[in-house]
């Protein structure tokens, strides 16, 4: 089964008992801190733990079985799918890696107060084009050009969850 989430860039996850694999409520966890995380100020008059715990709640009671749904507070949609691993034929499709990557750091940029972030990578993707890689708050979290090398939008975002929560936890 997947969890998807129905926004540009995100990953989804791939939910169940093998070792690849994440356990729904994991998955689901995890997606409710991203939510705290980029809330506004209205979302969070409750406190990030309140929030977050609320989130978990809700999404828990709403994904249990393929073709469940849940629209976050934020507005971002999930969804359980199957997997669309085997074609009509039987033979297993190709996995491909679609997703750019992060080809090159251009530069770290400080940010204003403000923002979600107090620093910010700017990078070249592999499809050729150049935007933000990354925003992080500096005193949280330390961020370098090896952190960014060769991975996707999704592993950022699961770099960037591991760390903060590495962070929060310490």
């Amino acid at each position: 089964m997947i969890l998807e989430v129905h926004l540009e860039g995100a990953a989804s996850y791939d939910v169940g008992d093998e070792i690849w694999q994440v356990t729904l409520s994991d998955a689901i966890r995890a997606e409710a801190e991203c939510i705290v995380y980029s809330a506004g100020s209205d979302l969070l008059a409750s406190g990030h733990d309140r929030l977050r715990d609320r989130i978990v709640a809700a999404m828990s009671e709403a994904l249990s079985q393929v073709g469940d749904t849940y629209r976050a507070p934020d507005g971002v949609l999930y969804s359980l799918i199957e997997p669309s691993a085997v074609e009509d034929d039987g033979t297993l499709t190709a996995v491909s890696s679609a997703a750019p990557i992060v080809e090159e750091v251009l530069r770290f940029e400080d940010l204003p107060v403000g923002s979600l972030g107090t620093r910010r990578a700017v990078v070249r993707w592999s499809d050729g084009s150049e935007g933000e890689g990354l925003k992080w708050f500096g005193d949280e979290i330390m961020i370098c050009e090896g952190d960014l090398i060769g991975k996707t939008r999704d592993q950022l975002r699961s770099l960037h969850f591991r760390r903060d929560r590495d962070w929060l936890q310490s």
